[in-house]
């Protein structure tokens, strides 16, 4: 019923209308016997409006005329003077050339050679069971990708473009928690559309519809996107169609308009920023590029790319990226990269944040944040929670667990390293057999501190940590054995490994450097490489053993160095050289 009544109203509304192309239908099969517009009139006009002119005209001829108001300005005053002038001369010099005529049997019937190039439709959209306006609802022309959303009365006003092909207009009305509600039209002309709208519940498993608005929800999203783009992809979140390229200066000013969020595009320029469902193919935006789908093969923006779904090939952004789901290819960032899951490689010049696993190589200048990772190397810090290839920073790495290397210039911190962890200074770690640092801290490893003294007359205070295997060394201490009487201070720092021989016996092998200095122009720098046989008691370890050293020194303890242990002395870069055969004892205690 609803149907047929404004079906009625359309009919009464342009029944003018109507009749005219009825007319030129009739034209269109039958032809006159003697043509209307080569009769010759003599008539002349004053001051007149051009409605009544042409009444003029028509009596003088025994015809009437027929045409739209809409392409005559028929209150317009004119003034002519025809003498025996064919009808459709006076036309032309009256009109312009502008104008086609048509004839039946007693009208003329004026048109435009085509019909209306942009024509209007608008009303209002109401709830169907309150009857109340329907404010931020969508009216749209799927075919022309024209909308437009109603105000807060409900009101719209939609305009579309009659391209002359005879037929209809598909409109579709859509508002979130709607059914949504299509019909045809009458294409070419201005006219009204009154629509009410039945709400629906949709039940929860619905609600996936609006799984790509998290973008718009985003404080960029909601910056950069109108409140009219945003509310426009809720309404129409079901609603996508492919197109072969777009072209746009910001979002919702470009060849799809208001529609930008609905279309996929093969190929995307954007002048300063770009808002689209996805791209698959090339996609250039001077300053940015944001997509609610999918970004495929290159995705370059100025300032950076937004991609709520999946990218696969390279996505470049002068700034950053984002991808919501994975990455399949690269991405690179000037500054930052944000994505689920990476396979490929994620380059940043400070930042990169994975929220699932990199599968590939996440490369940052500052930090990299993963879930789990293959190989994450930063200029500062690695944090993720499985490493199954490397972790390798600058300053610090951190993990849950770690199956192949960890390597920091500085500190590394694991739960469970299974091979290598390797620090400029410190690990920790609560499982770790071979870490290589000077500090190691590990639930199940071994820390010792102990006393020595060596040949050179050093006492050192010094702990030894680190796994069942590998341990660093750092020691400090003092040397006493001056002849004028000075006192030396000592800093000694190593890495060694434990061979197990038995319960109470065990042979260490140590690499250390170790410096004496009074802080002035003396010192007496040493390195060795030593072997050290021990015997546990308990919680009490008893060591000793010899190594050969290299030392290089401007001033150099004698008191306890036999000369038969220096195996070879001389001048060098660093003042005098020697190698000698060193030897150290001590008793340290287990912590």
């Amino acid at each position: 019923m609803q149907s047929a009544t404004y079906l009625y109203q359309m009919f009464v509304k342009h029944i003018r209308s109507i009749f005219i192309y009825a007319l030129l239908l009739l034209v269109a099969g039958h032809t006159h016997a003697q043509s209307l517009l080569q009769k010759t009139i003599t008539v002349k006009v004053q001051k007149t409006r051009l409605a009544d002119a042409l009444t003029s005209i028509g009596k003088q001829g025994g015809f009437y005329f027929s045409y739209n108001s809409n392409i005559i300005r028929k209150d317009s005053l004119v003034s002519f003077t025809a003498h025996n002038q064919t009808v459709k001369q006076l036309l032309d010099n009256l009109l312009g050339d502008s104008y086609k005529y048509s004839e039946t049997e007693k009208y003329i019937i004026i048109h435009t050679e085509d019909r209306e190039k942009w024509y209007t439709i608008s009303g209002y959209i109401t709830d169907g069971n309150t009857g109340m306006g329907l404010e931020d609802a969508t009216i749209f022309e799927r075919n022309q990708l024209a909308s437009a959303i109603t105000g807060k009365n409900g009101y719209f006003s939609l305009h579309l473009k009659d391209r002359g092909r005879i037929g209809t207009a598909d409109i579709t009305v859509s508002k979130g928690f709607y059914v949504d509600t299509s019909l045809s039209i009458i294409k070419g002309f201005d006219q009204e559309l009154n629509l009410s709208i039945i709400p629906q519940t949709y039940s929860l498993p619905d609600m996936v519809v609006t799984q790509y608005s998290h973008m718009e929800r985003t404080w960029l999203g909601r910056l950069l996107v109108s409140s009219r783009l945003r509310t426009q992809n809720i309404n129409l979140s079901k609603f996508f169609v492919d197109k072969p390229y777009q072209f746009s200066l910001i979002p919702g000013l470009g060849t799809h308009g208001k529609m930008t969020g609905q279309v996929d595009n093969k190929f995307s320029f954007n002048l300063l920023g770009g808002y689209t469902a996805g791209v698959s193919g090339l996609e250039i935006g001077g300053l940015f590029n944001i997509n609610k789908h999918d970004a495929q093969y290159v995705q370059i923006g100025g300032f950076f790319n937004a991609v709520t779904g999946h990218s696969k090939g390279v996505q470049i952004g002068g700034f950053s990226n984002y991808v919501g789901k994975s990455v399949e290819g690269a991405q690179i960032g000037g500054f930052l990269n944000k994505a689920g899951k990476v396979e490929g490689t994620q380059v940043a010049g400070f930042f990169n944040a994975a929220f699932d696993t990199v599968e590939g190589v996440q490369v940052a200048g500052f930090i990299n944040i993963a879930k789990a990772a293959d190989l994450q190397t930063a200029g500062f810090i690695n944090i993720a929670e499985d490493i199954s290839g490397m972790q390798l920073a600058g300053f610090i790495n951190i993990a849950e667990r770690v199956d192949g290397m960890q390597l920091a210039g500085f500190i590394n911190i694991a739960e469970k390293v299974k091979g290598v962890q390797m620090a400029g200074f410190i690990n920790i770690a609560d499982s770790s057999d071979y870490p290589i640092g000077i500090i190691n801290i590990s639930g199940s490893g071994d820390a010792s501190l102990g006393i020595t003294a060596d040949d050179l007359g050093t006492t050192m205070l010094a702990l030894r940590s680190g796994g069942r295997i590998m341990y660093g060394l750092i020691g400090i201490g003092s040397n006493l054995m001056s002849p004028d009487n000075k006192t030396f201070a000592a800093l000694e720092v190593g890495l060694g490994a434990h061979l197990p021989v038995s319960k109470h016996f065990r042979i260490s092998a140590e690499i250390s450097s170790m410096t004496l200095s009074d802080f002035t122009y003396n010192r007496y720098h040493d390195n060795g490489i030593r072997i050290l046989p021990a015997v546990r008691m308990g919680r009490v370890e008893v060591f000793a053993g010899a190594g050969i050293h290299y030392g290089y020194y401007t001033y150099r303890p004698q008191a306890l160095i036999p000369e038969n242990n220096i195996l070879w002395s001389g001048n060098s870069f660093a003042g005098t050289s020697e190698y000698r055969i060193g030897y150290r004892a001590g008793v340290q205690f287990r912590l």
